[in-house]
Protein backbone atom coordinates (compact mmCIF):
# COMPACT_ATOMS: atom_id res chain seq x y z
CA UNK A 1 0.00 0.00 0.00
CA UNK A 2 1.63 3.49 -0.74
CA UNK A 3 0.33 6.17 1.46
CA UNK A 4 2.75 9.30 1.82
CA UNK A 5 2.71 12.83 2.35
CA UNK A 6 2.14 13.60 -1.58
CA UNK A 7 -0.60 11.18 -2.38
CA UNK A 8 -2.64 12.09 0.91
CA UNK A 9 -2.39 15.86 -0.01
CA UNK A 10 -3.24 15.16 -3.51
CA UNK A 11 -6.27 12.92 -2.57
CA UNK A 12 -7.70 15.70 -0.06
CA UNK A 13 -7.77 17.98 -2.46
CA UNK A 14 -9.33 16.02 -4.93
CA UNK A 15 -11.82 15.39 -2.63
CA UNK A 16 -12.51 18.81 -1.86
CA UNK A 17 -12.71 19.68 -5.64
CA UNK A 18 -15.27 16.60 -6.27
CA UNK A 19 -17.40 17.80 -3.62
CA UNK A 20 -17.66 21.16 -3.99
CA UNK A 21 -17.92 20.72 -8.39
CA UNK A 22 -21.27 18.25 -7.17
CA UNK A 23 -22.25 21.30 -5.24
CA UNK A 24 -21.73 23.95 -8.07
CA UNK A 25 -23.20 21.36 -10.88
CA UNK A 26 -26.34 20.82 -8.56
CA UNK A 27 -27.05 25.05 -8.19
CA UNK A 28 -26.23 24.57 -12.12
CA UNK A 29 -28.80 22.77 -12.44
CA UNK A 30 -31.31 24.39 -10.35
CA UNK A 31 -30.49 27.70 -12.42
CA UNK A 32 -31.02 25.96 -15.49
CA UNK A 33 -34.20 24.28 -14.36
CA UNK A 34 -35.53 27.66 -13.31
CA UNK A 35 -34.85 29.61 -16.99
CA UNK A 36 -35.73 26.71 -18.81
CA UNK A 37 -32.14 26.54 -20.34
CA UNK A 38 -32.07 23.63 -22.52
CA UNK A 39 -35.18 24.16 -23.89
CA UNK A 40 -34.18 28.03 -25.15
CA UNK A 41 -30.65 26.26 -26.18
CA UNK A 42 -32.79 23.98 -28.09
CA UNK A 43 -34.70 27.44 -29.88
CA UNK A 44 -31.36 28.25 -30.23
CA UNK A 45 -30.38 25.91 -32.56
CA UNK A 46 -33.52 25.84 -34.62
CA UNK A 47 -33.14 29.50 -35.44
CA UNK A 48 -29.76 28.82 -36.68
CA UNK A 49 -31.12 26.25 -38.90
CA UNK A 50 -34.30 27.79 -40.01
CA UNK A 51 -33.89 31.63 -40.06
CA UNK A 52 -31.08 34.15 -40.11
CA UNK A 53 -29.12 34.32 -37.08
CA UNK A 54 -26.05 36.18 -37.94
CA UNK A 55 -26.33 39.60 -36.69
CA UNK A 56 -22.37 40.36 -37.65
CA UNK A 57 -23.45 42.26 -40.82
CA UNK A 58 -25.16 44.50 -38.81
CA UNK A 59 -21.97 45.83 -37.12
CA UNK A 60 -20.47 46.68 -40.87
CA UNK A 61 -16.56 46.88 -40.41
CA UNK A 62 -16.37 46.37 -36.82
CA UNK A 63 -18.29 43.09 -37.28
CA UNK A 64 -14.46 41.52 -38.51
CA UNK A 65 -13.49 41.58 -34.99
CA UNK A 66 -14.25 39.21 -32.61
CA UNK A 67 -14.24 41.19 -29.42
CA UNK A 68 -16.91 43.15 -31.05
CA UNK A 69 -19.36 39.95 -32.65
CA UNK A 70 -19.39 38.51 -28.71
CA UNK A 71 -20.73 41.46 -27.02
CA UNK A 72 -23.10 42.23 -29.72
CA UNK A 73 -24.23 38.39 -29.60
CA UNK A 74 -24.43 38.84 -25.95
CA UNK A 75 -26.99 41.43 -26.38
CA UNK A 76 -28.80 39.52 -29.14
CA UNK A 77 -28.98 36.73 -26.32
CA UNK A 78 -30.70 39.05 -23.97
CA UNK A 79 -33.04 39.84 -26.46
CA UNK A 80 -34.18 36.08 -27.20
CA UNK A 81 -34.39 35.08 -23.87
CA UNK A 82 -37.26 37.46 -23.34
CA UNK A 83 -38.43 37.24 -27.19
CA UNK A 84 -37.42 33.84 -28.60
CA UNK A 85 -39.34 34.73 -31.59
CA UNK A 86 -38.49 38.07 -32.25
CA UNK A 87 -37.91 38.26 -36.20
CA UNK A 88 -38.59 34.52 -36.73
CA UNK A 89 -42.59 33.77 -37.84
CA UNK A 90 -41.46 30.91 -39.44
CA UNK A 91 -39.51 29.63 -36.19
CA UNK A 92 -43.08 30.67 -34.18
CA UNK A 93 -45.09 28.89 -36.25
CA UNK A 94 -42.86 25.85 -36.38
CA UNK A 95 -43.35 25.81 -32.38
CA UNK A 96 -46.92 26.35 -33.19
CA UNK A 97 -47.73 23.21 -34.47
CA UNK A 98 -49.72 20.10 -32.62
CA UNK A 99 -46.61 17.96 -33.26
CA UNK A 100 -44.35 20.49 -31.22
CA UNK A 101 -47.15 22.45 -28.79
CA UNK A 102 -47.82 19.22 -27.47
CA UNK A 103 -44.72 18.22 -26.35
CA UNK A 104 -43.87 21.08 -23.75
CA UNK A 105 -44.52 20.20 -20.21
CA UNK A 106 -46.77 22.53 -19.19
CA UNK A 107 -47.63 26.23 -19.99
CA UNK A 108 -45.01 27.28 -18.20
CA UNK A 109 -42.38 25.67 -19.93
CA UNK A 110 -44.15 25.88 -23.38
CA UNK A 111 -41.63 25.09 -25.36
CA UNK A 112 -39.81 21.21 -25.29
CA UNK A 113 -36.13 20.63 -24.09
CA UNK A 114 -36.25 17.75 -26.39
CA UNK A 115 -37.26 17.39 -29.87
CA UNK A 116 -36.94 14.06 -32.00
CA UNK A 117 -34.92 13.91 -35.48
CA UNK A 118 -38.25 12.22 -36.53
CA UNK A 119 -40.70 14.76 -35.10
CA UNK A 120 -38.75 17.50 -36.99
CA UNK A 121 -38.82 15.85 -39.89
CA UNK A 122 -42.72 15.54 -40.07
CA UNK A 123 -43.43 18.65 -38.62
CA UNK A 124 -41.40 20.34 -41.73
CA UNK A 125 -43.25 18.25 -43.89
CA UNK A 126 -46.21 18.95 -42.45
CA UNK A 127 -46.18 22.70 -42.76
CA UNK A 128 -44.64 22.68 -46.33
CA UNK A 129 -47.12 20.37 -47.90
CA UNK A 130 -49.95 22.39 -46.04
CA UNK A 131 -48.51 25.87 -46.99
CA UNK A 132 -49.66 25.00 -50.74
CA UNK A 133 -53.55 25.51 -49.98
CA UNK A 134 -54.56 24.35 -53.53
CA UNK A 135 -52.38 21.80 -54.61
CA UNK A 136 -52.89 18.89 -57.40
CA UNK A 137 -51.05 16.04 -57.34
CA UNK A 138 -48.29 14.20 -55.03
CA UNK A 139 -46.95 15.22 -51.68
CA UNK A 140 -43.78 15.74 -53.93
CA UNK A 141 -45.14 18.18 -56.37
CA UNK A 142 -46.83 19.80 -53.08
CA UNK A 143 -43.01 20.05 -51.75
CA UNK A 144 -41.79 21.34 -54.54
CA UNK A 145 -44.14 24.22 -55.04
CA UNK A 146 -44.56 25.73 -51.40
CA UNK A 147 -40.05 25.34 -51.51
CA UNK A 148 -39.52 27.17 -55.16
CA UNK A 149 -42.40 29.81 -54.44
CA UNK A 150 -41.41 30.43 -50.93
CA UNK A 151 -44.92 30.04 -49.55
CA UNK A 152 -43.13 29.83 -45.99
CA UNK A 153 -41.46 32.93 -46.18
CA UNK A 154 -38.52 31.02 -45.64
CA UNK A 155 -34.70 32.91 -45.64
CA UNK A 156 -32.90 32.17 -48.59
CA UNK A 157 -30.77 30.11 -47.27
CA UNK A 158 -32.79 28.02 -45.27
CA UNK A 159 -35.11 27.68 -48.96
CA UNK A 160 -31.99 27.24 -51.03
CA UNK A 161 -30.62 24.37 -48.55
CA UNK A 162 -34.27 22.47 -48.56
CA UNK A 163 -34.30 22.74 -51.67
CA UNK A 164 -30.81 21.15 -52.27
CA UNK A 165 -31.81 18.56 -49.91
CA UNK A 166 -35.14 17.38 -51.96
CA UNK A 167 -32.85 17.34 -54.81
CA UNK A 168 -30.68 15.36 -53.52
CA UNK A 169 -33.62 12.80 -52.25
CA UNK A 170 -34.82 12.95 -56.06
CA UNK A 171 -38.11 14.34 -54.81
CA UNK A 172 -38.29 11.28 -52.94
CA UNK A 173 -40.48 12.37 -49.49
CA UNK A 174 -38.99 9.54 -47.25
CA UNK A 175 -35.43 10.31 -48.03
CA UNK A 176 -36.07 14.06 -47.76
CA UNK A 177 -37.30 13.10 -44.72
CA UNK A 178 -34.14 11.53 -43.53
CA UNK A 179 -32.10 14.15 -45.67
CA UNK A 180 -33.76 16.79 -42.88
CA UNK A 181 -32.95 14.28 -40.03
CA UNK A 182 -29.60 14.34 -40.65
CA UNK A 183 -29.43 18.03 -41.34
CA UNK A 184 -31.05 17.95 -37.53
CA UNK A 185 -28.36 16.06 -36.14
CA UNK A 186 -25.75 17.94 -37.22
CA UNK A 187 -27.04 21.07 -35.91
CA UNK A 188 -28.03 19.80 -32.63
CA UNK A 189 -24.95 18.28 -32.01
CA UNK A 190 -23.18 21.39 -32.15
CA UNK A 191 -26.00 22.54 -29.98
CA UNK A 192 -25.02 20.27 -27.11
CA UNK A 193 -21.67 21.25 -27.54
CA UNK A 194 -23.09 25.02 -26.82
CA UNK A 195 -24.54 23.75 -23.80
CA UNK A 196 -21.72 22.20 -22.69
CA UNK A 197 -19.43 25.59 -23.04
CA UNK A 198 -22.10 26.92 -21.24
CA UNK A 199 -22.82 24.97 -18.62
CA UNK A 200 -18.50 25.47 -18.16
CA UNK A 201 -19.01 29.12 -18.09
CA UNK A 202 -22.13 28.97 -15.26
CA UNK A 203 -19.45 26.48 -13.56
CA UNK A 204 -16.78 29.15 -13.19
CA UNK A 205 -18.97 31.74 -11.78
CA UNK A 206 -21.01 29.77 -9.70
CA UNK A 207 -17.52 28.34 -8.53
CA UNK A 208 -16.10 31.67 -7.30
CA UNK A 209 -19.11 32.15 -5.17
CA UNK A 210 -19.54 29.15 -3.62
CA UNK A 211 -15.33 29.77 -2.50
CA UNK A 212 -16.01 32.99 -1.04
CA UNK A 213 -18.88 31.67 0.35
CA UNK A 214 -17.71 28.34 1.69
CA UNK A 215 -13.95 29.92 2.07
CA UNK A 216 -12.68 27.29 0.41
CA UNK A 217 -9.28 28.61 -0.37
CA UNK A 218 -7.07 25.74 -2.24
CA UNK A 219 -3.79 27.77 -0.82
CA UNK A 220 -4.04 27.78 2.68
CA UNK A 221 -6.13 23.67 2.33
CA UNK A 222 -2.85 22.68 0.73
CA UNK A 223 -0.53 23.92 3.61
CA UNK A 224 -3.28 22.80 6.28
CA UNK A 225 -2.94 18.88 4.68
CA UNK A 226 1.09 19.03 4.29
CA UNK A 227 1.33 20.43 7.79
CA UNK A 228 -1.42 18.16 9.68
CA UNK A 229 -1.28 14.87 9.91
CA UNK A 230 -3.98 14.13 11.92
CA UNK A 231 -6.17 16.64 9.08
CA UNK A 232 -5.13 14.22 6.21
CA UNK A 233 -5.84 10.83 8.03
CA UNK A 234 -9.68 12.43 8.68
CA UNK A 235 -9.76 13.97 4.69
CA UNK A 236 -8.95 10.69 3.67
CA UNK A 237 -11.03 9.01 5.74
CA UNK A 238 -13.92 11.36 4.47
CA UNK A 239 -12.68 10.81 0.86
CA UNK A 240 -13.16 7.34 0.91
CA UNK A 241 -16.64 6.80 2.81
CA UNK A 242 -18.28 9.24 0.95
CA UNK A 243 -16.88 8.10 -2.83
CA UNK A 244 -19.88 5.72 -3.01
CA UNK A 245 -22.55 8.12 -2.98
CA UNK A 246 -20.73 10.63 -4.99
CA UNK A 247 -20.43 7.82 -7.53
CA UNK A 248 -24.34 7.81 -8.02
CA UNK A 249 -24.42 11.62 -7.63
CA UNK A 250 -22.01 11.91 -10.81
CA UNK A 251 -23.13 9.11 -13.00
CA UNK A 252 -26.82 9.86 -12.40
CA UNK A 253 -27.14 13.66 -12.30
CA UNK A 254 -24.41 14.55 -14.69
CA UNK A 255 -23.21 11.95 -17.11
CA UNK A 256 -26.62 10.62 -18.34
CA UNK A 257 -27.79 14.29 -18.07
CA UNK A 258 -25.26 15.50 -21.31
CA UNK A 259 -26.20 12.98 -23.94
CA UNK A 260 -27.94 10.04 -24.61
CA UNK A 261 -26.64 7.71 -27.43
CA UNK A 262 -29.43 8.04 -29.78
CA UNK A 263 -30.84 11.77 -29.09
CA UNK A 264 -29.49 14.50 -31.18
CA UNK A 265 -30.29 16.58 -28.06
CA UNK A 266 -31.49 16.29 -24.37
CA UNK A 267 -34.18 13.47 -23.89
CA UNK A 268 -36.99 14.33 -21.79
CA UNK A 269 -36.61 11.22 -20.51
CA UNK A 270 -33.43 11.33 -19.24
CA UNK A 271 -32.50 9.59 -15.46
CA UNK A 272 -32.21 13.51 -14.20
CA UNK A 273 -35.36 13.76 -14.43
CA UNK A 274 -36.56 10.13 -13.02
CA UNK A 275 -33.93 9.80 -10.33
CA UNK A 276 -33.66 13.41 -9.33
CA UNK A 277 -36.64 15.69 -9.28
CA UNK A 278 -36.73 19.56 -8.18
CA UNK A 279 -37.28 17.92 -4.36
CA UNK A 280 -34.58 15.12 -4.36
CA UNK A 281 -32.16 17.60 -6.18
CA UNK A 282 -32.58 19.99 -2.85
CA UNK A 283 -31.97 16.53 -0.79
CA UNK A 284 -28.83 16.03 -3.26
CA UNK A 285 -27.77 19.72 -2.02
CA UNK A 286 -28.62 19.43 1.41
CA UNK A 287 -26.44 16.62 1.56
CA UNK A 288 -23.40 17.86 -0.08
CA UNK A 289 -23.61 21.35 2.02
CA UNK A 290 -23.50 18.78 5.34
CA UNK A 291 -20.32 17.30 3.20
CA UNK A 292 -19.28 20.70 3.04
CA UNK A 293 -19.29 21.87 6.70
CA UNK A 294 -18.09 18.30 7.65
CA UNK A 295 -14.90 19.05 5.83
CA UNK A 296 -14.63 22.53 7.18
CA UNK A 297 -14.47 21.45 10.24
CA UNK A 298 -11.91 18.81 9.63
CA UNK A 299 -9.97 21.42 8.12
CA UNK A 300 -10.46 23.81 11.15
CA UNK A 301 -10.86 26.95 8.62
CA UNK A 302 -13.57 29.28 9.21
CA UNK A 303 -14.80 32.49 9.72
CA UNK A 304 -15.60 34.77 13.11
CA UNK A 305 -16.28 37.83 14.61
CA UNK A 306 -14.14 38.68 18.15
CA UNK A 307 -14.22 41.82 19.82
CA UNK A 308 -10.82 43.91 20.00
CA UNK A 309 -10.07 45.37 23.02
CA UNK A 310 -6.46 46.55 22.32
CA UNK A 311 -7.56 50.07 21.49
CA UNK A 312 -9.25 50.62 24.82
CA UNK A 313 -12.82 50.34 23.45
CA UNK A 314 -14.26 47.18 22.20
CA UNK A 315 -14.17 46.68 18.50
CA UNK A 316 -15.93 43.74 16.64
CA UNK A 317 -13.71 42.49 14.27
CA UNK A 318 -14.92 39.58 11.45
CA UNK A 319 -11.98 38.15 9.71
CA UNK A 320 -10.62 34.35 9.04
CA UNK A 321 -9.44 32.33 12.58
CA UNK A 322 -6.66 30.22 10.35
CA UNK A 323 -2.83 31.51 10.82
CA UNK A 324 -2.85 30.27 6.77
CA UNK A 325 -5.34 33.04 5.92
CA UNK A 326 -4.09 36.12 7.04
CA UNK A 327 -2.78 37.25 3.37
CA UNK A 328 -6.24 38.88 1.76
CA UNK A 329 -4.48 38.17 -1.56
CA UNK A 330 -3.10 34.87 -0.78
CA UNK A 331 -6.68 34.28 -0.08
CA UNK A 332 -8.04 35.45 -3.31
CA UNK A 333 -5.42 33.47 -5.48
CA UNK A 334 -6.97 30.57 -3.34
CA UNK A 335 -10.52 31.23 -4.07
CA UNK A 336 -9.81 31.58 -7.90
CA UNK A 337 -8.07 28.18 -8.14
CA UNK A 338 -11.07 26.58 -6.47
CA UNK A 339 -13.08 28.18 -9.33
CA UNK A 340 -10.99 27.39 -12.11
CA UNK A 341 -10.87 23.92 -10.44
CA UNK A 342 -14.86 23.80 -9.92
CA UNK A 343 -14.90 24.64 -13.66
CA UNK A 344 -13.50 21.40 -15.06
CA UNK A 345 -16.27 19.29 -13.77
CA UNK A 346 -17.06 16.61 -10.88
CA UNK A 347 -16.97 13.86 -13.58
CA UNK A 348 -13.16 14.92 -13.90
CA UNK A 349 -12.48 14.68 -10.35
CA UNK A 350 -14.30 11.69 -9.75
CA UNK A 351 -12.72 9.77 -12.28
CA UNK A 352 -8.97 11.18 -10.84
CA UNK A 353 -10.04 10.30 -7.38
CA UNK A 354 -10.47 6.61 -8.44
CA UNK A 355 -6.91 6.35 -9.82
CA UNK A 356 -5.21 7.57 -6.85
CA UNK A 357 -7.23 6.09 -4.38
CA UNK A 358 -6.59 2.41 -6.47
CA UNK A 359 -2.77 3.83 -6.67
CA UNK A 360 -2.79 5.00 -2.96
CA UNK A 361 -4.50 1.03 -1.98
CA UNK A 362 -2.17 -0.73 -4.23
CA UNK A 363 0.58 -2.89 -2.78
CA UNK A 364 3.92 -2.28 -3.17
CA UNK A 365 6.22 -4.95 -5.68
CA UNK A 366 8.11 -7.34 -4.39
CA UNK A 367 11.81 -6.52 -5.00
CA UNK A 368 13.08 -9.39 -3.15
CA UNK A 369 15.40 -11.15 -5.39
CA UNK A 370 14.39 -14.76 -4.36
CA UNK A 371 15.97 -17.39 -2.16
CA UNK A 372 19.61 -17.17 -2.41
CA UNK A 373 21.00 -20.84 -3.44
Amino acid sequence: MFSNLAIDVALGLIFIYLLYSLLASVVQELIARIFNSRARLLTKGLRRMLEEDDHSKDLGWFGKFTFFNWFYELGWSVVYFFEPFRKNPFLRKFYSTPSIRNLGENSATSRPAYISPQIFSQTMLHLLRGSVKEHAGTDAQAVKTALTLNTLHLVPDTQEHLLQLFEDAHHNIPAFRINMESWFNETMTRASGWYRKQTQTWLLFIGITIAALFNVDSIAIARILMKDKNVRTEMVQLATSRTPAYSAITDTLIRKNILHPDSAFFRADTSLRVFVGDTSLIGVYAMLRNDAGDAANVLGISRACITDTSSGHPVLRCGYTHPFQQNSWLIFGGWCITALAISLGAPFWFDLLGKVVKFRTTPPPDNSSGTRQ
